[in-house]
This record gives structure tokens, C-alpha cells and sequence, in this order.
């Protein structure tokens, strides 16, 4: 396997990535291609660097939270099983557990919890997707706050996420609306306690409903990087490659979306081939906390929290990212141009930390930082902290915005030198040699693809043709045609090997939930 992390080509060739991350990819991959063979059967104890924890908030480093006991719910507790439960359940106790989860959350209301047992949920009627609220409805369809725990035996004796897998994963459903709707919002005018919200212990999977060229590595038309690969490319909106596809929908639909305000925790999840963003959320007052989660293979952005807030409340609205490992964030579509980011600092948003994480083959960037606030007086009070996290082989470790036409790319070595970020920047570095374990954790056949990516693309024009005959009559311009094609660009990531991801660096990324 090359060491590059793209190797110009001739004309036809059109490189993605810069020399910057052929030398970061260079460090971290070394011998790559002889480890791919290998079985992953080292576990990762003594063999990691030391964690930094510099500036690290006490809430955050206490990492014994993450994937911990059930808190005690203040209102009722839902049981859901969608392999022994009954369809006209109450769902109030495990021996009366339903077996729909959308009927449990309509029969819920605030501060109520909901237990779910293994098993793929498809939604009232398997339409394909689970709401609380309306989608892009809020301000009418305000929703209610409750707490959605996955991972439990069908008994509900036990609960490991990983053990027992809890998932949304539609296949050949036709749907127009995200894989799973939360709102979760307060009259306005309200001034009572803040409301919670918690997504714990799920997978969020569109790769069984993503269309998708066949994969077929002797017709580069598919975007197929090598044979170990699942799929082709994936396709988007208005594609009709003539080659064979499998699949259902194109649309470009989210993996979570909210609308939400108080107290939101969204942890131990899987976000894997969402081909609209993994997390794309609204907040409002409140905190909102994303760790120990998964991001892989999903496109436009893997996480993506706007504030939802006038100018006056933005003070009041927090987020915290840590521990996540984020990787094959894709573009918008095969050119490349648009989007693929890991994490966006987006506006609204007083205080945002993001630490702890592994980014790592996005893209675009790994993070990025390119929007401000209108009101520049909000824009200086903004902190938008960027701490001891692990990158390795991203197009660009954080993306910052330009006076010019070009944003500025900066590699992690650099980060505290970048005015935008702070007050907290230290820490920031390659992912460590020495971490074979996470490496090896990788779909090996999927990671060789990127670290080969690259794009042919090539120009036609027949002045002879029907429309530029026509053109040249009224002196209206020339037309030709191009084609773009790439290797590789969102083909699906087995689902199932993004489980083996949690707990390969201590300290960093999805850490082993409990």
C-alpha cells in the first residue's frame, strides 16, 4: 500500500489531498499494507501513549460516566422489544413490553424514559423512520423530552450496547425524513426547570438503504477501490450511472436529527453511512453533551449542532464533543468540492469544547471552524476550544476561514497557533505510533481504498453536435461535457466492524462503554 495519501498523477489525474497530509499519513500508517492481513487479536493495554489532559473540564475526565449505570427516571419507563414484545402491550414492565418503539414514545410524555431491547426498529408499520415531533416542525410540533436507553437483553436482565445491538437500519423502505426526529422544545416564555433528552446505546445504519453502484473493480464508472470493498460509490440526487446499483433511496437524509433545548446527552451510538450527516441538530437553552459515539462513512458532515437561540440567549447554550472517533467523513457528491467535515463549529453557540476525539480520513477536514457570529461583539465572547485530540490522514486537520477566496488549512502541529480557536488549544497532535490496535480496528480493505483515493476526471467537446451547431446560430456558447470519477467516495462501511472501534486508545476517541 502507498504511503501517500494521494500521488499526483497525469492530466487526466486530479489529486484531493495536500502534501501536508502525505507526511502525516506517511508517520501513522507506516507498513500499512502488511498489517492489513492481519488479524485483530492484541488488545490495546500498555501499548498507548500518555493522555493529556490539559484543560480538560472535571465533567468531561470523568470518564467512568460514559456508557455508566441508568440513572433513575423521574417519570414512567417504557420497555420496548421488538422480538418478544406485544403490539398492544402497555410496555410498562418487561413481561408487557411493546413491541413498536414509535408507540412507546406516543404514549410517553416528558421525563419519561424507554428501554430498548436488541433488534432493528423500522418505525410505526416499518415505514423506515421514528419521530418525536415533526420534523421541521418545532415551533408547532414541540415534542417531548424523553430518554431513550438501547443495548438490553430482551429480557432486559442485562445491557451492553455492543452485545446486544439496538438499531435503526432500514432497507428497502421509501421514506423522505430523518432516520430518527427528536424535538424537544418549551412553550415559549417558559421559565420552569430544563427538560432531558438522552440518546444512549444505538445504530444508526443507512447503508442497507443507500443506492449504490455494484461493486466491480475492472469498470472504474463504480467507484470501486479494490475487491475487499463492499459496494461502488454511493450515488446522489439525479444520478442514472449506466451500471448496475443496489439499493433504495438517494435522497439525502439525516442519521439523528433534533430540535432541542435543556439537558441533552447523546452517547455509545454508532452513526455509520448516513448520507446526510450523522448528527445534525438545532439547541437551544441548555447544554448538549456528544461523546463515546462512532462517526464512519457518513456524508456532508459527521456532526453538525447549530444554536437555535435569539443573539440575547446565545450565553446560555453549551456544547461539549469529546471522546468520539470520526472517520471517511465523504463530501456532498464525487467532485469533492463541497462539505466532508468531521465537526463544524457552527453559530449560536456561546461555549463549544471539542477533546478527546479521533479524526481521522475525513475528506475534507477533520474540523472546521469557518463560520462567525453577524453581531461581532457575540462573535469575541464566543470560546470555541479545540484540546488533545488525535488526527491522522485528513485532507485537513481544521479548516479555518479566509479574507480571501481560499480557506486555510492547518495541520494539528499548528492548531495553537490559530487565532479562531481557543481559549483552550493545546494538546493537539498525530495519532501516535504505537496504536496498531486501532488501525488494525479499521475495515482494512475500506481504509487502503481512501489511502489510494484519487479522481479521474476528463473533458469532452464536439463542435459538430446538434446543441453547438444550434449555439453557434443564435452566438450563444460552446458546450461540452465532463466527467468526474473516482475510486472511491461513500461506499459502505460494514456496520458491523464499526462495534470494534470502541476502546483501542485509552483516553482518546469511543472509549469501551460500560
Amino acid at each position: 500500500m502507498r504511503n501517500n495519501f494521494v500521488k499526483l498523477m497525469a492530466v487526466a489525474l486530479v489529486a484531493l489531498m495536500s502534501c501536508g497530509v502525505q507526511l502525516q499519513a506517511q508517520n501513522v500508517l507506516k507498513g500499512l499494507k502488511e498489517k492489513a492481513q492481519k488479524a485483530v487479536k492484541e488488545t490495546v493495554a500498555g501499548k498507548t501513549g500518555n493522555t493529556n489532559n490539559t484543560g480538560k473540564s472535571a465533567a468531561s475526565a470523568a470518564l467512568d460516566r460514559v456508557g455508566s449505570a441508568i440513572p433513575a427516571g423521574k417519570g414512567k419507563t417504557y420497555y420496548v422489544s421488538v422480538s418478544t414484545g406485544s403490539a398492544r402491550a402497555d410496555g410498562l414492565t418487561p413481561a408487557t413490553a411493546m413491541k413498536d418503539l414509535q408507540k412507546a414514545i406516543d404514549a410517553a410524555e416528558d421525563n419519561d424514559q424507554i428501554f430498548v431491547a436488541e433488534g432493528n426498529y423500522l418505525g410505526s408499520l416499518d415505514r423506515g423512520y421514528i419521530q418525536v415531533g415533526q420534523f421541521g416542525n418545532a415551533n408547532n410540533d414541540r415534542g417531548k423530552f424523553i430518554s431513550f436507553y438501547g443495548g438490553y437483553s430482551t429480557d432486559f436482565s442485562e445491557r451492553d450496547v455492543i452485545k446486544h445491538v439496538t438499531k435503526f437500519q432500514p432497507t428497502t423502505q421509501q421514506f423522505i425524513a430523518p432516520l430518527f426526529n427528536i424535538n424537544a422544545r418549551r412553550p415559549y416564555g417558559y421559565s420552569g426547570p430544563m427538560g432531558t433528552v438522552v440518546v444512549d446505546g444505538f445504530v444508526f445504519d443507512l447503508g442497507e438503504n443507500n443506492v449504490y453502484c455494484v461493486a466491480n473493480v475492472d469498470d472504474e464508472r463504480t467507484g470501486t477501490p479494490n475487491k475487499g470493498v463492499l459496494t461502488g460509490r454511493i450515488l446522489c440526487n439525479g444520478e442514472s450511472p449506466s451500471v448496475p446499483t443496489v439499493g433504495t433511496l438517494k435522497g439525502d437524509e439525516y442519521g439523528l436529527h433534533m430540535d432541542v433545548e435543556g439537558n441533552v446527552r447523546i452517547a455509545n451510538c454508532i452513526f455509520v453511512n448516513c448520507r446526510d450527516y450523522g448528527i445534525s441538530a438545532l439547541m437551544g437553552k441548555g447544554h448538549m453533551e456528544i461523546c463515546n459515539n462512532i462517526f464512519i462513512a457518513c456524508k456532508y458532515a459527521s456532526c453538525q449542532v447549530r444554536g437555535n437561540v435569539n443573539d440575547n440567549l446565545i450565553d446560555q447554550v453549551s456544547l461539549d464533543f469529546h471522546h468520539n472517533t470520526v472517520l471517511f467523513s465523504w463530501t456532498r457528491d464525487k467532485t469533492f468540492e463541497d462539505m466532508g467535515q468531521g465537526f463544524r463549529f457552527m453559530n449560536g453557540i456561546r461555549t463549544i469544547d471539542v477533546h478527546n476525539n479521533i479524526f481521522g480520513c475525513n475528506s475534507n477536514c477533520a474540523v472546521e471552524r469557518v463560520y462567525y457570529e453577524a453581531n461581532k461583539d457575540i462573535e469575541k465572547l464566543k470560546e470555541s476550544n479545540l484540546y488533545d485530540n488525535y488526527f491522522f490522514a485528513n485532507k485537513r486537520d481544521l479548516e479555518l476561514a479566509s479574507s480571501g477566496a481560499a480557506t486555510i488549512s492547518v495541520m494539528a502541529a499548528h492548531i495553537e497557533e490559530a487565532e479562531q480557536i481557543g481559549p483552550k488549544y493545546e494538546g493537539n497532535k498525530e495519532l501516535p505510533e504505537g496504536n496498531d490496535a486501532f488501525i488494525n480496528a479499521i475495515d482494512q480493505a475500506y481504509l487502503q481504498g481512501f489511502m489510494s483515493l484519487k479522481i479521474v476526471s476528463s473533458r469532452s467537446y464536439d463542435p459538430n453536435s446538434a446543441a453547438n451547431q444550434i449555439n453557434r446560430i443564435f452566438g450563444q456558447n460552446q458546450v461540452g461535457s465532463e466527467i468526474v470519477r473516482p475510486n472511491m467516495f461513500g461506499n459502505k462501511y460494514p456496520w458491523e466492524k464499526a462495534k470494534d472501534l470502541f476502546g483501542k486508545v485509552p483516553g482518546y476517541g469511543a472509549q469501551m462503554p460500560e
